[in-house]
């Protein structure tokens, strides 16, 4: 006797199968984030210590601050690649303004978020006035901004005493909960609240899953997107002013070092690159993940080019699973 299998039970199958690789691509690596933890605590004695928590914490906080930028733009189907050369840019705005100008150090730094916020809507307009991808519009400001913070400091480190009047927004705290933390974890229940609870939030993932559809039913498509694109400058201003305080100098290629894990975590945390889904939540996980990476094979004295090598593998499984779920839809 033969069988065969009803639509329903094939339309079943797909589903489950789709639900299957939805958790994977949204949560699979949280197990992994466990898994590795235990790993940690079991191989070595100084993981799990609460100075070694809050060490991991605060080196994800600049990250998975300029991260909610990023994810803000990646919901809405477009990609900002030059939120860490404004990061990069902001933080030499910084160094400028207080040891050149003299400004006030809120001053200061109230410049140099604006500049932030004022390239990201630079970017906005670019793509949504002129129609650049949104790509290609990014990785061309990144480039002016590195060149323009090269052709300003002449390639050297802009420092001086000056800056320690902004050390408290490294070092500063309540008890061993740094400064960075704080505002880190402030910034994710605010904009947690604004994904799900605001007319904004619900919005941007509208414009994402279907922008034609979105600009049918009456939403200002274009004006949303600039203003994300503006938001994630405001939160790159931010990060380069953090990176200032932490470490007393600002350098031309300061942002360098952060685009990577940037768009790591936040592919890593389940936001789809074609938009309209993903949870900040997850981007915040996978922002702490990637320092325990690094942090843990510390520990285990592994070295520097092992830790690029893994950290290059997560990047292409989350880039598949991505892929996977979207080509099962």
């Amino acid at each position: 006797m033969t069988t065969t299998s009803t639509p329903e039970a094939s339309t079943r199958s797909r589903w489950t199968r789709q639900r299957v690789l939805d958790f994977l691509g949204e949560n699979g690596f949280i197990v992994i984030f466990v898994l590795w933890c235990l790993f940690l605590e079991l191989a070595t004695q100084r993981f799990a210590t609460e100075g070694n928590i809050f060490t991991v914490l605060r080196q994800a906080a600049i990250v998975s601050i300029v991260a909610i930028g990023e994810t803000l733009v990646l919901l809405t189907g477009a990609m900002d690649v030059s939120l860490a050369a404004i990061l990069g840019f902001s933080g030499i705005v910084t160094a400028s303004l207080m040891t050149t100008a003299n400004l006030p150090p809120w001053l200061a730094c109230f410049g140099s978020i604006g500049a932030g916020g004022a390239i990201g809507l630079i970017n906005g307009l670019v793509i949504t006035k002129i129609k650049i991808n949104p790509i290609i519009a990014t990785l061309g400001m990144m480039s002016i901004l590195t060149g323009l913070a090269l052709m300003y400091t002449g390639g050297q480190s802009v420092y001086g005493p000056a800056l320690d009047r902004i050390a408290f927004l490294s070092s500063g705290g309540i008890g061993p909960v740094k400064m960075p933390v704080l505002v880190m974890f402030a910034l994710y229940a605010l904009f947690y609240w604004v994904l799900s609870r605001t007319l904004f939030g619900a919005h941007l993932y509208a414009v994402g899953s279907n922008n034609k559809a979105a600009w049918l039913s009456g939403l200002r498509v274009e004006r949303i997107r600039i203003v994300t694109f503006m938001l994630a400058g405001l939160l790159a201003g931010l990060g380069g002013v953090m990176q200032v305080a932490r470490l007393g100098a600002a350098s031309p290629t300061m942002g360098d070092e952060f685009l990577f894990p940037i768009l790591t975590a936040v592919i890593l945390g389940g936001v789809s690159l074609s938009g309209g889904k993903g949870r900040l939540f997850n981007v915040l996980i996978a922002s702490i993940f990637l320092v325990t990476i690094t942090n843990g094979m510390v520990l285990l004295d592994t070295s520097v080019n092992a830790q690029r090598v893994v950290s290059g593998v997560i990047l292409i499984v989350a880039l598949s699973l991505d892929r996977l779920r979207q080509r099962e839809r």
